[in-house]
């Protein structure tokens, strides 16, 4: 049996559109979904002008076909789908995981295709089997504003120092280390009011704005440790006010 693939432009306002199957597609300013039934995987591309929203419109956006595949006809691409990878470009080579994904996205994108009609693509050269399931209706696209709630995974931002260390779990905080980093968002609450926040399985903590990331941070010997890459996105006076408020609030234990 023949195994398909479809790709799509994710625009604002969270409409997928079915786009043609080519790598030049993957640009800094949009988000790519790529169903891929070799692999029983969607792949999600996040190019680095994208922002917050605009990535958790993809996903979700990505989490639907996942569920639901997608239906031309009386046929449905993609609807053994396992599971999701993210690619975010900003983090290509310089997060080795990331590189490892984006490799073998790359190469499902080279293998040789067979160009079907509704921009679906076949990996094999032969005639596909034509697959009936009258009984599942198209999926909807999620439409999703600016301002929704939208889920929260964990979005790994470029990794510090401290997040290429050992992967263990990290301990669970002390009632101090709780306050102290009940601090940091106190802080950055002072200058913006939606933030997502994430805790990676090394005990590190990723906030995130509408625009784009804010910091990233650790708690080590009971101090708050900031990555290098932190506060680059915002203005050199907000990341001092930050950190002003927050030395203010530790004077408190």
């Amino acid at each position: 049996m023949a195994a398909f693939g479809l790709m799509f432009h994710v625009k604002e306002g969270g409409v997928s559109v079915p786009i043609q199957w080519k790598a030049e597609n993957l640009t800094d300013d949009r988000s790519i979904i790529v169903l891929d039934e070799t692999n029983q995987r969607i792949w999600l591309w996040h190019g680095s002008k994208q922002g917050l929203v605009a990535r958790r419109t993809a996903l979700r956006q990505a989490q639907s076909l996942k569920g639901h595949g997608y239906t031309i006809g009386k046929s449905i691409i993609g609807r053994d789908i396992k599971e999701i990878k993210e690619i975010d470009q900003r983090k290509i080579g310089r997060d080795p995981d990331t590189d490892n994904i984006y490799k073998e996205f790359i190469a499902v994108l080279d293998k040789k295709v067979k160009d079907l009609d509704n921009f679906v693509i076949s990996f094999s050269t032969s005639e596909p089997d034509v697959r009936i399931v009258a009984s599942k209706p198209t999926p909807k696209p999620a439409v999703t504003p600016a301002s929704s709630k939208l889920p929260k995974p964990v979005v790994k931002l470029e990794s510090s120092s401290a997040a290429t260390e050992a992967k263990a779990e990290a301990a669970p905080e002390s009632p101090i280390e709780e306050a102290r980093i009940s601090f940091v968002i106190k802080s950055i609450l002072d200058h913006y009011d939606d933030i997502w926040i994430s805790k990676k399985k090394d005990g590190s903590y990723i906030v995130e704005m509408m625009d784009g990331p804010v910091c990233q941070f650790s708690i080590r010997e009971g101090s708050i440790k900031f990555s290098t890459n932190s506060f680059s996105g915002i203005s050199s006076n907000v990341k001092t006010e930050i950190k002003r408020k927050y030395a203010k609030l530790a004077k408190l234990l």
